[in-house]
């Protein structure tokens, strides 16, 4: 007995000890928990949905950068412009957070999305150049045949309120597959659609994972209900992503042996797949085909997620605000007139008011809510604030786009904010980052956005269902209700914005 008591009182001892070493006295601010657990108790049994409303808690109360910690981490948000641009600026600063990333690993692997140091700098070059302008141009033809398809879909409707979650997703889904990956999607195909239905699952495991602390050990996770779903679903992503690699290599050997195989058009070469299969060969060294894996499961998954946010968003804002929607119809009408051809790049360039739309859109409801950078030194955010390294900062964009001291009536959807000429703080815009480790994709995002709604716009006047929406904070923004719209042909008829003034 005394034996066993001394054990006790030994490892109490060693606890308290930990736990003594983990508490520093907080440099910022901010909302206070348990030892070592910090906030993580405080989370338990709260939804997704529960989470926004909770951060603007926190601002509220705490100011524009405020701390907390959790398990053992030390975190500091940020929520204004200037605090943001010293971490996002940052060109040594530059590894994402520890729990918020790893998770992502499961999926992901080492891919560009949580790859740091020299592998990110290195793959970060070396796939750089699969977004040139040219590349893109050669993707708008095959966004907007898919848009048709959608826009189809919609009218199919005749009318009625319309769901339009599953559509938009598919809509994206299919798009990030044809474009990137080089291969239509079959959306008959039983495992196609059962792809898509995992990534969802995925998704939503990984949220259920990040607010139970005790799901973040690996072997908790993987033994849990939801654990056992997650990984389900990841083998069937993984074993399509395999597939997927598999036969495009197939027709990428056969073209680059002078083969005349009818599947692989020389335009069809442009596929982001192709790209990686060439730098294989041009840089073994420092890509190998497991590089190729690791990017292809990034971009299938990340690819199609934030697109699908914005997407909903779009249709939300457009079916709610009439007097946007008439502009923007104005605005292909002056382009196209009844022309209904599939936009070209040059096109796309016009779209002037389009794009105002669209940013104003990503401004509100940015696609992902939250991104955090795990400090390797010191950051100085002004003379009177330096972090010390290893805290993780942790940048909130939905607020950042809210700020009062940058954005009048912050609340308010105003695609005028981004006239021309209308000169904003460069970070007070962030919905792809910014600085090295902005979204590498954010070309592909505007011009994939931009060529979908302009068909749909064309084609379609959206009318409202849904009028008010909550959000839900997952990895990416979304909404907790339906939107619902209902999608009405246009009468073919051009109406000029000079009738309109009269």
């Amino acid at each position: 007995m005394p034996i066993t008591w001394g054990l006790v009182c030994a490892l109490l001892i060693i606890v308290f000890c930990f736990l003594v070493k983990c508490w520093k006295p907080p440099i910022l601010p901010g909302p206070r928990g348990f030892p070592y657990f910090g906030i993580a108790i405080r989370l338990v049994g709260i939804a997704s949905k529960d989470i926004l409303p909770l951060m603007i808690k926190w601002c509220n109360e705490y100011g524009t950068i405020f701390e907390f910690k959790m398990l053992g981490a030390k975190y500091v948000f940020l929520t204004e412009p200037e605090l943001v641009k010293p971490i996002l600026s940052s060109s040594t600063n530059i590894t994402k957070g520890h729990f918020e990333y790893s998770f992502l690993k499961l999926m992901f692997n080492d891919g560009l999305i949580v790859s740091k140091g020299d592998k990110w700098r290195t793959n970060r070059r070396l796939l750089t150049p699969s977004f040139h302008n040219k590349i893109l141009k050669s993707s708008v033809e095959t966004v907007g045949r898919n848009a048709e398809e959608f826009v189809s879909q919609l009218l199919a409707f005749d009318g009625k309120p319309i769901d339009i979650e599953d559509i938009t997703y598919l809509l994206a889904f299919k798009i990030i597959c044809e474009t990137a990956m080089g291969f239509k999607l079959n959306t008959e195909d039983k495992q196609q659609n059962e792809f898509v239905k995992a990534s969802k699952i995925c998704h939503d495991s990984l949220v259920h994972r990040y607010l139970r602390f005790w799901l973040f050990p690996d072997f908790i996770f993987r033994r849990s209900d939801v654990g056992k779903q997650f990984f389900k679903s990841a083998d069937l992503i993984q074993d399509v992503a395999e597939q997927v690699i598999k036969n495009r290599k197939e027709l990428f050997i056969a073209e680059k042996n002078g083969s005349k195989n009818k599947d692989l058009k020389k335009k069809e070469r442009n596929a982001f797949l192709d790209n990686l299969f060439e730098l294989v060969d041009l840089n073994p060294a420092l890509f190998t085909e497991s590089n190729i894996r690791e990017e292809v499961d990034t971009f299938m998954i990340a690819g199609h997620n934030p697109s699908t946010s914005s997407l909903k968003f779009l249709h939300f804002l457009l079916a709610n605000h009439p007097d946007v929607q008439e502009k923007v119809y104005d605005e292909q009408m002056h382009i196209f007139g009844d022309d209904k051809r599939t936009p070209t790049s040059q096109d796309l360039q016009k779209m002037t008011y389009l794009e105002m739309v669209i940013k104003e859109s990503l401004r509100l409801y940015p696609s992902v809510p939250m991104y955090s950078r795990l400090l390797d030194e010191d950051l100085i955010i002004d003379e009177k604030t330096t972090i010390p390294a290893g805290y993780t900062v942790a940048v909130f964009p939905y607020a950042v786009h809210r700020s009062k001291k940058h954005w009048s009536n912050p609340e308010e959807f105003i695609p005028e904010r981004f006239a021309p000429g209308i000169e904003i703080h460069p970070f007070s815009f962030i919905p792809f980052s910014a600085g090295p480790r902005n979204c590498i994709g954010q070309k592909y995002a505007m011009m994939e956005l931009k060529t979908i709604m302009s068909i749909v716009v064309r084609q379609c006047l959206l009318e409202p269902v849904t009028t008010s929406i909550s959000l839900d904070y997952g990895i990416t923004l979304n909404a907790v209700e339906p939107i619902i719209v209902k999608a009405i042909p246009r009468n073919g008829t051009r109406r000029m914005i000079s009738e309109m003034n009269s």
